[in-house]
């Protein structure tokens, strides 16, 4: 089985010294991380900031070569904004962007707090008030990276139960609908009746209400909706009862 037990924020994040609010529509985020939109100054981003003075400062893209759990809701957002995206795998990025590099999520950030102009894809708990979080468009509105914003989406996105997983959706008409869902997988049944209970039990203790806090409170995993909480109860009290 698999049970959505946590959505994890993903942003746009940037290092430009004298900026401290940036919107991107996806448009424009795609052809930064083409290279076809090179310099902080561009007319696309600027038309976008009207009230803000970009510098004329070299667009640095730091992204953590796939696969990553990071890559993969920005290419959906890419691709469903309608923009020319081929990613070869969902957690890949198309051969054409720039800036791929091996080093791990934590090592990105720190090459991205050392480059004014770096723009890096990185998970919201990492960004936290380290580096700006560019305000994405989701349909037709610019969205923060905040907590409040993720919880909108998470409530009104699409959740789907069967006897064998529970899905979580984000709905970016209702706030920031960008972000890596975690997964819980498990099987219905174990042959060690042991291993049975003890994965219920940490079935139980994952989606229980004080683990979902902690994991809001120390790393910025906010919960999936309560349907899709419920629904997921539901299937590890199932483990081992045959059915």
């Amino acid at each position: 089985m698999s049970i959505a037990a946590g959505v994890l924020p993903v942003g746009v994040a940037v290092k430009l010294k004298g900026v401290n609010d940036l919107i991107l529509d996806a448009k424009t985020l795609a052809q930064i991380l083409q290279g076809a939109v090179t310099r902080w100054n561009d007319p696309k981003i600027a038309a976008l900031n009207p009230e803000t003075t970009l510098p004329d400062v070299a667009i640095t893209v730091l992204v953590q070569e796939g696969p990553s759990d990071t890559v993969r809701p920005v290419n959906s957002y890419l691709r469903d904004a309608g923009t020319d995206w081929n990613a070869p795998a969902e957690d890949r990025w198309p051969g054409s962007v720039k800036g791929q590099v091996q080093s791990p999520p934590l090592d990105l950030a720190n090459k991205l707090d050392d480059t004014n102009g770096g723009l890096s894809i990185l998970d919201g708990s990492i960004i936290g008030n380290r580096f700006i979080a560019a305000q994405l468009v989701f349909d037709g509105k610019p969205r923060r990276l905040q907590a409040s914003s993720v919880v909108d989406a998470v409530s009104t996105g699409n959740v789907t139960a069967s006897s064998t997983a529970v899905t979580q959706a984000l709905d970016g008409r209702s706030g920031y609908g960008l972000a890596t869902v975690i997964y819980l997988y498990m099987c219905r049944e174990y042959t060690d009746e042991n291993m049975g209970r003890l994965a219920r039990s940490f079935g139980e203790s994952a989606l229980s209400e004080e683990a979902q806090k902690n994991a809001n409170a120390f790393a910025f995993v906010m919960s999936p909706s309560k349907r899709a909480v419920n629904e997921g109860r539901a299937l590890v009290n199932a483990i081992g009862d045959g059915q």
